[in-house]
């Protein structure tokens, strides 16, 4: 609950509106001040929405590089895929195949970890694991069945396992972990975003089992051009991502301090 509350007043586009806020109150009381405030406000909003800026923030959260099927590993006992969320409303799979939920499946970022993980699991012959609880939009239905649903009738693989009742990545990996040390399986590979790979692999830290991280959807430096400078819908979109894995690995960073509670 803190965890979400602080994450939607820090992250932009909320932070931005309280800040804004707040230089109106300083330039009431220290025009000079205020007006400095409001100016640099200005530019950290502008810079938000640049690719260069975008992709610097980014370029520091992806340090693991990409499996290497050339050499795959014989340890591995299964893919272990995170979920995001659920697209609810989708008319378009209404009329699905027998059994799906009418008008749900895997959201965006979710189906890219799906697709990257069918991929993985027919390349290596390896079972997957499915993880993520209810969505608030939908609680009665749960990212994971989605998830399973959605590898099946769009890819054509199947789960072996389905973790239904985790809330966050750490919960994902304390459930996840379990459901693998019971089926004898230590080592596996880890598949999310590439981004957001640094705070899976802390989210597995001290479970007893060896994620291999296997990231997909790598946001790149490109060289330096001017266009990185234009302001864009997209380089604000990474931008949000970017800052939201800083914060959770900040939030990670303090827990293991000591200075907050579990989840």
């Amino acid at each position: 609950m803190i965890y979400t509350v602080t994450k939607t007043l820090v992250l932009p586009p909320s932070s931005f509106f309280i800040l804004f806020l707040l230089g109106l109150l300083i330039r009431k009381w220290r025009r000079t001040a205020g007006r400095v405030f409001l100016w640099g406000l200005l530019t950290v909003v502008y810079l938000s929405t640049t690719p260069f800026v975008a992709g610097e923030l980014m370029a520091p959260l992806q340090p693991y590089p990409a499996v290497d099927l050339q050499h795959p590993d014989a340890d591995i006992g299964a893919v272990v895929v995170l979920g995001a969320g659920i697209y609810f409303g989708a008319p378009e799979y209404t009329l699905a195949g027998a059994g799906d939920a009418p008008g749900i499946t895997a959201d965006g970022l979710t189906l890219q970890r799906l697709q990257y993980a069918a991929f993985l699991a027919r390349r290596t012959g390896t079972p997957i694991l499915v993880t993520g609880g209810s969505s608030g939009a939908a609680p009665q239905y749960t990212v994971a069945d989605v998830m399973k649903t959605t590898l099946q009738r769009d890819f054509g693989v199947e789960s072996r396992w389905i973790e239904r009742a985790s809330q966050s990545t750490l919960s994902n990996a304390r459930l996840s972990a379990t459901l693998l040390r019971d089926a004898g399986i230590r080592r596996f590979y880890l598949v999310t975003h590439a981004w957001h790979m640094p705070r899976a692999m802390a989210s597995f830290e001290g479970l007893g089992v060896e994620p291999v991280p296997a990231p997909t959807r790598f946001i790149s430096r490109s060289t330096l051009f001017w266009r990185d400078f234009i302001p864009s819908a997209g380089a604000f979109h990474t931008t949000y991502f970017a800052m939201h894995e800083w914060l959770g690995l900040s939030w990670y960073w303090l827990r293991r301090q000591g200075h907050l509670g579990p989840d």
